[in-house]
């Protein structure tokens, strides 16, 4: 009967544990992205086209390409040190760019148009706060922790009853 309770107080932690850092997830999402630019650019044939940016803490940068083909992209910093991609995706018509910047400062977005055509295309730079992002991890790792709680108490009231079940099919026997 110990494991039946224990299995059940620990099902109870574990839901509790999910609802409490459920609520905080909207918060956290919600303060998670800040958009520094939004521009429309026009780059000739073989040109570059340079956006410059700052950032006061570290983060992450993720820039949006909205009706273009693939682009050279590059990001500078003041140093001028050439940062490249973390990660470069295609979204149906866009293309989702990923910077991780080790620390603040200013830093320069490089458009490459190595096409035969010129180009008019949509650039949205949004940053991801490092702080941010951790603070997210966390949550996610602590509503890893109440659903593996959970799912440790309903296997304890599982193991109990198939033991009862086990006792009672052989005492009838």
């Amino acid at each position: 009967m110990n494991l039946v309770r224990i299995g059940i107080a620990l099902m109870i932690i574990g839901v509790a544990i999910l609802l409490v850092t459920n609520s905080f997830l909207p918060r956290v999402y919600n303060v998670m992205t800040n958009t520094l630019n939004n521009v429309t650019v026009s780059i000739d044939v073989y040109s570059r086209y340079l956006i410059p940016i700052y950032i006061n803490s570290p983060a992450y940068i993720v820039v949006l390409l909205n009706n273009s083909y693939p682009l050279s992209v590059y990001l500078s910093d003041q140093f001028g040190h050439v940062l490249t991609p973390s990660s470069y995706k295609q979204v149906r018509n866009a293309y989702l760019i990923t910077f991780q910047l080790p620390n603040h400062g200013n830093y320069s977005l490089v458009l490459f148009n190595d096409n035969p055509k010129p180009l008019n295309v949509s650039v949205l730079i949004t940053v991801i706060s490092q702080y941010v992002v951790s603070n997210a991890l966390l949550v996610n790792a602590v509503m890893d922790l109440g659903a593996v709680i959970f799912i440790v108490g309903a296997l304890l009231v599982l193991i109990n009853v198939l033991f009862i079940a086990r006792y009672k099919l052989l005492k009838t026997r």
